[in-house]
């Protein structure tokens, strides 16, 4: 059975090996919204799903732009 939810520092050894961004730039991002699905907050930290993926809202809008969507 796998975790349905697993701490942000974990999931970003997961997705970025040893180059994962710094603490406080995991929180920028939880913050931000730029990880999707939205992480929760259970006691004092941050927890989301293994599948969850980095995501730029910027990034996203100029694609729309230049695909024509």
């Amino acid at each position: 059975m796998t975790p349905q939810l697993i701490p942000i520092a974990t999931w970003a050894v997961a997705v970025f090996g040893e180059h994962k961004p710094h603490a406080n730039t995991l929180l920028n991002w939880v913050h931000g919204g730029k990880i999707a699905p939205a992480p929760m907050k259970i006691g004092r930290r941050y927890f989301c799903a293994p599948n969850a993926r980095y995501v730029d809202p910027a990034h996203d809008e100029i694609q729309r732009m230049i695909d024509g969507r």
